[in-house]
């Protein structure tokens, strides 16, 4: 039976679920497949090659004995044609996902959405920004191995996101889960290629982890989301995001910084700096290419080039120089999270550069810790030190 919402202005998931039962007292769950990893099987074709394989997923989920034990819920499965490899993923996909789960919003208790491992990451956290005042569970998976495989994480991933997507309190958040853990979206990062435990959340502890039972961090998820699903599409990624290394020629940034204002190319540029924050004070052409970007109207935004860590700008003097020049701090944020925040923005239309810099270190969607709740810096007081400790902003 297929079923469409009156007058829906978005495409509508069709309403096929994987086993037959009238589904009375269980949650619905919709699974959107986008590709990746978990759908893939070595291809003739193509040498042996891995890719993805249409309709192998949803035969694979007819087949688990799992789904149809009275505690799991409904599952409905859609899968994208064609199916991606997440490296080709990109903001009209997010766009697409995000006008599906809206059209589908009221008809599922929560979402689980298939995709690759590599942009994992960045299309959770975009999601996270797009989606406001988000009341229902959207889960992320994947796996580092081929469903088809005897030894792929992929049956527990999906059956632990399916759970956590259909729990009777459940965490209404964009979320990842992986391996044991779910992490919030926006403080997610991809941290292993190898290994089965792919991704961490480097500045936050994981808001639930699995072993025997379920032991939840219920101190970090946030409250309740109030008023109405709001979904925003328009994401403005004119955004270049550098990493330094010791030695570099800043001749080439000034250039990109010149091109890019006078092209409307570029509108925010994100420094991956030293340590707290840090760039070299004996290069004046640096902090004055800094300061003339942002008098082109470039946002020019410090981040870490640490795993774990914060920008803390105003504690050594090469980053109050970056300070007085009008670099913004973007705190404790993964790259992922920056980079998704400033496009989501941009997209906005209602905010100066001024405005959005300003932001960068308030939590939207728990993607920031508070400057007041940061760790103290080296060779702080005892007394400032225990004036931080246990203070949480969400």
């Amino acid at each position: 039976e297929v079923v469409r919402p009156p007058e829906s202005e978005y495409f509508f998931i069709p309403q096929v679920k994987l086993h037959d039962g009238d589904g009375s007292g269980r949650k619905r769950v919709l699974v959107l497949c986008t590709g990746g990893t978990l759908t893939m099987a070595p291809n003739p074709e193509k040498g042996g090659a891995l890719s993805p394989v249409p309709g192998a997923l949803t035969d694979f989920m007819k087949s688990m004995l799992e789904l149809t034990n009275d505690k799991m819920p409904d599952v409905v499965v859609h899968e994208y044609t064609p199916l991606l490899d997440s490296s080709d993923m990109g903001p009209p996909d997010w766009s697409l996902l995000a006008n599906d789960i809206k059209a589908n919003y009221l008809y599922f208790d929560g979402f689980v959405i298939l995709m690759g491992t590599d942009t994992m990451a960045y299309t959770a956290t975009a999601l996270s920004f797009m989606l406001e005042n988000l009341g229902k569970p959207i889960v992320f998976t994947g796996s580092q191995v081929p469903i088809a495989e005897p030894h792929s994480d992929a049956r527990q991933n999906l059956i632990m996101a399916l759970i956590f997507a259909s729990r009777d309190v459940p965490i209404c958040e964009v979320t990842i889960f992986f391996h044991d853990r779910l992490i919030r979206a926006c403080r997610s990062s991809k941290v292993n290629a190898g290994e089965m435990h792919a991704f961490d959340s480097p500045n936050l502890a994981p808001l639930a982890t699995v072993g025997i039972s379920i032991k939840e961090n219920e101190h970090l998820i946030l409250p309740q989301a109030r008023g109405a699903l709001r979904v925003h599409t328009k994401m403005d990624t004119r955004l270049l995001a550098l990493r330094l290394v010791p030695g570099f020629d800043d001749t080439i940034l000034r250039y990109m910084i010149k091109a890019g204002a006078e092209s409307g190319s570029l509108r925010a540029l994100v420094l991956q700096l030293y340590g707290t924050g840090n760039a070299p004070m004996v290069k004046d052409d640096l902090i004055e290419c800094l300061r003339e970007a942002r008098e082109l109207g470039i946002l020019v935004i410090a981040s870490t080039q640490c795993h774990r860590g914060s920008v803390m700008m105003g504690h050594y003097a090469t980053g109050q120089a970056l300070e007085r020049v009008g670099v913004v701090s973007s705190n404790d944020m993964t790259l992922e999270a920056i980079s998704c925040k400033v496009a989501y923005l941009l997209g906005r239309g209602d905010l100066s550069i001024d405005e959005i810099g300003n932001l960068m270190t308030v939590s939207m969607r728990g993607e920031v810790t508070h400057t007041d709740a940061l760790p103290p810096p080296p060779f702080t007081s005892a007394y400032q030190r225990a004036s931080r400790k246990g203070r949480y902003f969400y």
